[in-house]
């Protein structure tokens, strides 16, 4: 077999069929769907199981709930498969999603994972933040994107992603512990030299839901998301620097101090903190007292300014004085 797509599901009778049907319709035939019901206490497992009757490609199991972390590391453990295409039960993947990721990763043996641009779905109106996130991750496409802005947020959504099925055995799967489970793997794998790209193609509908994930579980709360930046910012900076850098933070108040916390937990050091105002305070800095030039090694920006607009003017001020985004500064937030 050479795509197998793990498909976890809970509670999703509402959508499960649009899901499995989108994959059953793709032009690449040879894939096998591998389905994890996890826990339902709705109908989902007699849809699936209904489904698994009609079509041989079909394969679904039945756990406990215990997450979707768990989930996937058991869906990829019962698969067969060369690659391993991520789906999500209410979510919808283009005819020729997996023959393009397919072709892609034959055609690219050094790319560990390829993902694509997707569409959002859902109250834009209502959830503003969401849509603001799916058009980020639709800037982000080159190779060179996804590495310096791996600290920013994730790159990719999550069942867009196709990946060799080997990096799991090698760099280990999914973790099973209180972490947002695809990003922490995508910073694990990076951290590893995996090279992962996008194609600059809408292949999914990525459907926002009120009661997706990434708003009602606690393993995706901020706090966790910026404990696993710390803990692979930290990597990132002893591999990439034979000597820790100065570090220079931009942004203030609580929410920065917050976000910033994780990073002195890890024993690191904040030389000073760098904002538009001026302020009496020492630990302060004016932002025009950066210095001209870049110092390569020697001092490294972290940027929490949650601002968009804000983002984007510190980002073309660095950049217009020589300072390279992953050398000399980073965008955290």
């Amino acid at each position: 077999m050479r795509v197998s797509v793990v498909l976890p599901a809970f509670n999703a009778e509402a959508t499960i069929n649009r899901a499995i049907s989108s994959i059953l319709e793709q032009t690449f035939k040879a894939f096998e769907l591998i389905v994890v019901d996890d826990g339902s206490t709705d109908n989902t497992w007699n849809i699936i199981k209904d489904l698994e009757t009609e079509d041989p490609r079909i394969k679904c199991y039945h756990l406990m709930h215990g997450g979707i972390a768990r989930a996937l590391n058991f869906g990829i453990k019962m698969s067969s498969g060369t690659y391993i295409a991520r789906m999500d039960a209410d979510d919808t993947s283009y005819p020729e999603r997996l023959e393009l990721q397919f072709d892609y990763l034959e055609k690219h043996p050094d790319v560990g994972l390829v993902s694509s641009l997707v569409k959002h779905t859902g109250d834009a109106s209502k959830y503003e933040g969401y849509l603001k996130h799916v058009e980020w991750i639709n800037s982000v496409v080159k190779p060179e994107q996804i590495l310096s802005k791996r600290f920013m947020d994730s790159p990719f959504a999550h069942p867009s992603t196709c990946f060799r099925r080997h990096l799991t055995n090698k760099y280990g799967g999914y973790a099973e512990d209180s972490v947002p489970e695809d990003y922490e793997l995508w910073l694990r794998w990076l951290h590893h030299g995996v090279a992962m790209h996008k194609l600059d193609k809408v292949l999914l509908d990525w459907h926002d839901s009120p009661g997706r994930l990434s708003r009602t579980d606690a393993n995706y709360s901020n706090e966790n998301f910026y404990k696993i930046k710390a803990r692979y910012l930290l990597s990132y900076l002893k591999q990439k620097f034979d000597k820790l850098p100065q570090l220079y933070v931009w942004g203030a108040g609580r929410v920065v101090n917050n976000r910033v916390k994780p990073l002195l937990d890890l024993g690191l050091t904040i030389s000073g903190f760098i904002d538009v105002k001026d302020r009496k305070d020492n630990k302060f800095i004016h932002f025009s007292q950066i210095p001209a030039q870049p110092n390569p090694g020697r001092l490294m920006i972290l940027c929490f300014v949650s601002d968009r607009k804000g983002k984007v003017e510190i980002y073309n001020f660095l950049t217009q004085k020589g300072y390279e985004e992953g050398r000399d500064f980073l965008m955290m937030a």
